[in-house]
């Protein structure tokens, strides 16, 4: 095992589950959540209980799609945490956008600390010397503080700092802004589509990323793309391109990245505006990625105002987990998670609402009373 180990390609780890290498997408959380885990239950000569064995992350050869909150304020937050993982495991990266200038999103990239910038305050479980009440067996199954140590490639980043450009000015970063556009023969309508899948494919080839391919210097080529299929993706006013055409050419264009990923060392991070476009649409472009991923933000509804959720963001959806060198995908079914953006810190975690003991509950304590004799009230009593 200390040999294969070795031969892994920089900033990867070997899925337990499946056999895929994994990178990391920058946020410890989400990759905990995208992880394979197995569960052990061991005997003697060891100690009684279950164990856990987690190794997550994005499975190399895959298309990672992300539904944009309204305002896309988080899915740029998770664009920029991916980014900057690649850029600290010494990655090549490419990205592409016509909304904002790529350079601009690699300038804003968080700083890498070495610790956890704001770690939750939370109970960690019992302790040694603590005993549980109900079973002794209880006593041997690991608290939420042994699942932290468990095995994780991800650094730790502070939102409210930059990136040193100092520091990645020499790597392999490559941007594409949709400026110069190559018109001839097209797959899709709008050009920008293809000189876009052109661009990485040729960056595939040149860095020598296909699997068939054996430089002297292995590594993984991070693809991001921002807002893709957005309103700045339509071409010149006297075109009759609409966006009936461009949810035609999105659906396509992430089939044919999706082809062009799994046969690479590569993974490509992709957002969309699915607020756009309607459900048919959306569908097809899930059906085209490996992981798909949507964020429901609560700013401007009612749930913004809600006392239950004060301290998140959004609702996290899983919406698909693909099933790569398996049957099955692990999926954490119907729990439902939310996110929240800290000063310093992007964080998923398993919603947990309270229970309802407001005011409603004499309200409908009130209103089983009966009158009795005119004016007399008294509550039923069994």
């Amino acid at each position: 095992m200390e040999k294969r180990n070795n031969n892994l390609l920089p900033g990867t780890i070997l899925s337990t589950h499946n056999g895929r290498l994994l990178i990391s997408s920058g946020v410890t959380s989400l990759d905990s959540l995208l992880g394979t885990y197995i569960t052990i239950s061991l005997q003697f000569p060891f100690k009684l209980g279950t164990y856990i064995i987690s190794g997550g992350g994005i499975p190399v050869g895959s298309v990672v799609l992300v539904e944009e909150d309204f305002r896309g304020l988080h899915s740029k937050v998770l664009l920029k945490y991916f980014l900057a993982e690649g850029l600290i495991s010494k990655h090549s990266v490419l990205i592409a956008s016509q909304d904002v200038n790529p350079y601009i999103i690699v300038k804003e990239l968080p700083a890498v600390i070495e610790t956890d910038p704001e770690p939750d305050n939370i109970n960690k479980g019992p302790t040694v010397s603590d005993k549980m009440k109900i079973a002794f067996r209880y006593q041997n199954l690991l608290s939420n503080d042994d699942l932290s140590k468990t095995r994780n490639i991800a650094h730790h980043f502070d939102l409210s700092k930059n990136i040193s450009l100092g520091d990645i000015e020499n790597l392999d970063i490559n941007y594409w802004t949709g400026q110069r556009i190559e018109t001839g023969l097209n797959t899709f309508i709008n050009p920008a589509y293809n000189d876009l899948l052109k661009s990485i494919k040729n960056k595939i080839k040149d860095g020598k990323f296909f699997l068939k391919d054996n430089p002297e210097k292995k590594t993984v080529l991070r693809i991001g793309i921002h807002s893709l299929g957005s309103p700045m993706w339509l071409p010149c006013k006297k075109s009759t391109y609409s966006i009936k055409d461009n949810s035609q050419d999105l659906h396509k264009f992430l089939f044919c990245l999706r082809t062009l990923i799994r046969s690479a060392h590569a993974v490509a991070f992709v957002t969309i505006p699915s607020y756009l476009y309607d459900e048919e649409s959306l569908d097809r472009c899930i059906h085209c990625s490996d992981v798909a991923i949507k964020l429901q933000s609560f700013s401007g509804t009612d749930l913004e105002h809600n006392q239950s959720l004060k301290d998140y963001q959004g609702f996290f959806y899983l919406t698909k987990l693909g099933a790569i060198n398996s049957l099955i995908s692990k999926h954490p079914g119907s729990i439902e998670f939310v996110f929240k953006l800290k000063r310093k810190k992007f964080l998923i975690d398993v919603l947990h609402l309270p229970p309802d003991i407001g005011d409603n509950l004499y309200q409908r304590n009130d209103s089983t009373s009966l009158s009795c004799g005119g004016s007399n009230r008294r509550l039923l009593e069994f």
